[in-house]
């Protein structure tokens, strides 16, 4: 995949599930969209982040520029996105509505979905994601490990990425690592050297940790 200029525009879609409530989002498509891999990124905590969490902005411009496209959003409940705040119950409705959307793009490759979350969007993704055979991979970016206590209801078993900081106080390395081991399917870890949960300050070396793994995800024939 070579370099290419990104170009952003702000969409609305709705979530599934009854009532489906309007979501809004950010498209970012290279100049020329072609079997592109479809990226959907999922913020952290609702209460105090959304779409334009600092990592999140710039995962979506390094993968556009890269020849994919992303969508960015925000939750329900969020910025101007309708809905109420679930605390994680319905959010996967969102995330499904997101998958429909982009889906329609013209120039993208349906065989080639990732989710990469971020915190509160890392279990979102693993909760949801076992359940849609649409996604192909899952990129979990500080998983709130309290949260996934002693598992999810299915293990997301296709390819999958961890991702944590050196210092993160919600994902350390010490207990992302049996957790990991237990899951199934094709696994790894990588961890930012001085980060910490929201990745502040770090977010070159992350994004250029996460853009290498989906391009090389993205050649992988079947996968």
């Amino acid at each position: 995949m070579t370099l290419s200029v990104q170009v952003e525009r702000p969409i609305t879609f709705h979530s599934k599930g009854q009532p489906a409530f309007l979501l809004e989002g950010v498209v970012h498509t290279p100049t020329k969209a072609e079997q592109a891999p479809i990226i959907i990124l999922c913020h952290p905590q609702p209460a105090s982040s959304n779409m334009q969490d600092p990592l999140n902005v710039a995962l979506a411009q390094s993968l556009a520029e890269a020849g994919m496209v992303v969508l960015r959003f925000n939750f329900r409940g969020v910025g101007r996105s309708q809905g109420q705040q679930t605390e994680g119950r319905l959010e996967p409705l969102d995330l499904a509505g997101a998958i429909d959307t982009t889906l329609t793009f013209p120039g993208v490759n349906p065989a080639k979905v990732c989710v990469i979350g971020h915190g509160f969007g890392a279990h979102t993704a693993l909760l949801y994601g076992p359940f849609d055979a649409r996604i192909r991979t899952i990129v979990a970016i500080s998983l709130p490990l309290f949260r996934a206590g002693s598992g999810f209801p299915r293990q997301f078993e296709r390819p999958k990425l961890f991702v944590t900081g050196e210092f993160d106080e919600i994902c350390p390395l010490f207990k992302l690592e049996p957790f990991v081991e237990q899951q199934k399917g094709p696994k790894g870890i990588k961890v930012i050297i001085g980060a910490r949960h929201l990745m502040r300050g770090y977010e070159g070396p992350a994004t250029e940790a996460i853009v290498k793994y989906v391009k090389a995800w993205a050649t992988m024939p079947g996968v």
